[in-house]
């Protein structure tokens, strides 16, 4: 019976253990940790870097088309979902904007913040990478939503935040802190609505300057140099869109009006985008509210340089070509995507595959020809115009999600897309990169493949007026 009793109480000593006396304990747990993890996501990491996987274990089978579709992609090019980067403390959340680091290009920031006025609460930014893709390295929460992320190419450490009540923030992300080390204030030009854009852009003697857009209708140019100085670059105006075809108001003649205009109730227009010139630091596009694209230079803060129409919705996302540098795509919520020729102030071609708002795009940095979108019905389409305009060539479908977000990554054949569940998944693409083409040969098979789509557009055209003109006369010869 005393034996007994003295293992008892050795047995209550040994739960009384303080580990907090432990040094670097939870370091060595988080390394047990990954290692761990490491394991069991081992094949679809060697599948993430492009590797093959162990013999005997094939990789994922195509899903099955559905009833009645036809794939455009061939039996070698696919999707796979391979993971989603989410935890306990991301559920609940929107993501709203993923950045890839530029010097670890594995390492993730992701920005959860909430688009509707009405549903508005605390942000945060967490920060994923291959070491365990089950819970974030760090994170840190803001008191407002997050609503843009960028990294510094000059200055990879560098993250520029930008939220939901306007405020724009750096953070040093080598030191793990909840405060930055510069932000925007009332007096320092803090923007009066969301900040939906940011980038770093390359001014030459300028240095790396960071650049933002907001619905409040500025676009702000911030200086690292002295504190976070700003310049506002341009206060979007809105302009007067023809509702008449030029064409329509030529055959009208003098006696009738060349073109209608709208009447405004406000002047300032909202601005949504925005992309720099690949070309001409000088030069970007700006993509607004109203459903316009204005060309505008940093030199000329009073005017618009051009104004592309055909949007009939707010603009989501606007991007030039990596390869063609007078090309650019704008993803609206018209449900349209649209590629756009610099010099030609209306569309080339239209994209569209469903009836719902196309919340972001991106060009493939390795496949000239190759451009990815999300959509609000939760639906991820990767396009080729070497294969077709019509509909995409790869697809999935994230049941009850609302996407907001897609990202590909220059490392690795992998496109990301982040929405409403809180999730950001991870997708392989099979067959779709292009990694040994030249510059030269990748901008020859996209001036191509636009030439050959905008020539078949004409030639649908010609056949459709040349059809009318006959039923025309049918008409005349029955009368």
């Amino acid at each position: 019976g005393a034996g007994a009793g003295e293992v008892k109480e050795a047995a209550k000593e040994v739960k009384q253990v303080d580990l907090s006396g432990l040094e670097r304990l939870g370091d060595a747990l988080v390394v047990m940790e990954r290692a761990v993890v490491q394991n069991v996501y081992h094949d679809k990491l060697l599948h993430y870097r492009d590797f093959r996987a162990r013999e005997g274990q094939a990789l994922p089978e195509r899903p099955p088309p559905e009833e009645g579709e036809v794939p455009l992609a061939t039996p070698d090019q696919a999707l796979h979902h391979l993971w989603d980067y989410k935890c306990d403390i991301t559920e609940g959340r929107n993501v709203s904007c993923i950045a890839a680091n530029k010097a670890r290009k594995d390492v993730l920031a992701v920005g959860y913040g909430q688009f509707e006025f009405s549903d508005q609460k605390d942000g945060m930014v967490a920060f994923w990478s291959l070491k365990n893709p089950e819970y974030p390295a760090w994170y840190f929460k803001a008191e407002c939503g997050v609503t843009a992320l960028a990294f510094s190419e000059h200055q990879p450490s560098l993250l520029a935040v930008g939220f939901y009540d306007g405020m724009v923030a750096i953070y040093d992300v080598r030191t793990p802190t909840d405060k930055p080390m510069l932000e925007s204030g009332h007096t320092s030009g803090k923007h009066s609505d969301p900040v939906w854009k940011l980038q770093w852009v390359e001014r030459g003697e300028l240095g790396e300057s960071l650049i933002s857009i907001s619905t409040d209708g500025r676009v702000t140019q911030w200086s690292l140099k002295k504190g976070l100085e700003h310049t506002d670059l341009m206060k979007l105006k809105r302009v007067h869109r023809r509702t008449i075809p030029p064409a329509a108001a030529a055959a009208a003649g003098d006696g009738g009006p060349a073109t209608k205009t709208e009447a405004f109730i406000s002047r300032r227009s909202s601005g949504m985008c925005f992309d720099f010139s690949p070309k001409d630091a000088n030069i970007y596009l700006t993509g607004t509210e109203d459903g316009n694209i204005h060309k505008c230079s940093c030199s000329y803060s009073e005017q618009y340089i051009e104004s592309y129409f055909g949007h009939s919705g707010p603009l989501y996302q606007i991007q030039w070509s990596p390869f063609a540098r007078n090309l650019f795509l704008s993803a609206s919520a018209d449900w349209t995507v649209k590629l756009w020729a610099e010099d030609n102030e209306n569309a080339i071609i239209t994209f569209q595959s469903g009836n719902e708002e196309v919340a972001d795009l991106q060009w493939s940095p390795t496949n000239s020809t190759v451009f990815g979108t999300v959509t609000g019905g939760g639906q991820l389409e990767i396009w080729d115009l070497v294969v077709s305009t019509l509909k995409p060539i790869l697809e999935y479908n994230l049941k009850h999600v609302k996407l907001s977000t897609i990202l590909f990554l220059e490392s690795s054949p992998i496109v990301l897309c982040g929405g409403d569940n809180g999730a950001v998944s991870v997708f392989r693409m099979v067959g779709v990169e292009h990694p040994d083409a030249t510059l030269e040969e990748e901008l020859s098979r996209l001036e191509d493949a636009v030439s050959s789509n905008i020539t078949t557009t004409e030639e649908e055209k010609k056949e459709e007026g040349e059809a009318k003109e006959e039923a025309k006369e049918e008409e005349k010869k029955e009368e």
